[in-house]
């Protein structure tokens, strides 16, 4: 979430006005204060992920704060300039630099060395930048990267580099930088593992592990309480106002159903029974065939919106319409 034009901040001294003050106490939320703090102190300096590591929040703690906040009126967040962020691309470390930082730093040898066991040989160059990638630009502190190595290792045996390069991007983002969230984080997703392999099923994507974006996705839904057939009816309800598959139209379904407090196939059909027909097969089997959902009533704005955006999409890569 991009947070920016928050408070002035610069100099020897941090000023916060009583109002603001007397808002933070009485929510009683010390992760939302921490937040707040830590907005004051770096201002446009701010960097999400920086301060993910920096206060050991995780990323459901931090959205949670943030979610606060912005009720509270203390952080704005739509149409705003960005913050000063991190570069998207990761320094090109030299093989020497590598070198001296695994001889000199004990901590990322042992990483490195955890790597050779996990990937049973030497490491090459390509494998060692993605573990110095992971360790100094990404932040993940060597204890978290061999929890993470360890990890892949049990779950899917065979470990590649760009395993680890995805693992490494997930964790930071979820903002795991210490052992006890990485031993949460790795608990929380024992535990919903047979859930996700169910949704995966249902949405046509079983016998393979989701990718981060669509990890983070799975995740959120479960944390929501949705269940598979819920899923599953999103999915239809996607096809038949879409055309085609979106992780981003598939979570903004849930989320109005998440907001309504409807969670279960029942719950779901018995608001909205026009879902108890399932997607028909050619539609499913021609995901380009172009949205209905124009023609039909019931939209929610968010919906709406996003067709718009969606039919101007296409457009513009087929003006004419072919």
């Amino acid at each position: 979430m991009s947070l920016s034009s928050l408070i002035p901040a610069g100099g020897d001294f941090c000023v916060l006005r009583a109002d603001v003050v007397d808002t933070l106490l009485t929510c009683r939320d010390g992760d939302s204060a921490l937040v707040y703090l830590y907005l004051v102190r770096k201002g446009q300096a701010f960097d999400e992920r920086e301060a993910l590591r920096d206060l050991h929040l995780t990323r459901d703690r931090y959205d949670r704060a943030v979610h606060t906040l912005t009720n509270l009126r203390l952080v704005h967040t739509p149409n705003e300039q960005p913050v000063q962020e991190r570069s998207a691309v990761p320094p090109r470390y030299s093989v020497s630099e590598m070198r001296a930082q695994r001889e000199d730093d004990h901590r990322f040898a042992s990483v490195c060395q955890t790597a050779e066991i996990v990937l049973g040989r030497p490491l090459t160059d390509s494998q060692t930048r993605t573990l110095m990638n992971a360790y100094e630009y990404l932040g993940l502190p060597a204890d978290v990267l061999i929890d993470l190595l360890t990890y892949l290792h049990r779950s899917k045996g065979t470990v590649s580099r760009r395993d680890i390069d995805e693992q490494a991007h997930l964790w930071a983002d979820m903002g795991i930088f210490s052992a006890d969230a990485a031993a949460a984080f790795l608990a929380q997703r024992e535990r919903e593992k047979p859930l996700m392999d169910e949704m995966l099923r249902v949405l046509d994507m079983a016998g393979r592990d989701p990718a981060p974006d669509e990890y983070r996705y799975l995740s959120q839904f479960i944390r929501q309480g949705f269940d598979a057939e819920a899923v599953r009816i999103a999915k239809t309800r996607m096809y038949d106002r879409l055309g085609k598959f979106s992780w981003k139209y598939l979570n903004g379904i849930l989320e109005s159903w998440h907001k309504k407090g409807l969670h279960t196939a029942a719950e779901i059909t018995a608001v909205e029974p026009d879902l108890r027909q399932p997607v028909s097969a050619k539609q499913v089997q021609n995901p380009s065939a172009p949205p209905q959902a124009a023609e039909n009533g019931g939209l929610a704005d968010w919906e709406r919106e996003w067709l718009a955006e969606f039919h101007a999409m296409t457009k513009e890569d087929d003006p004419h319409g072919v």
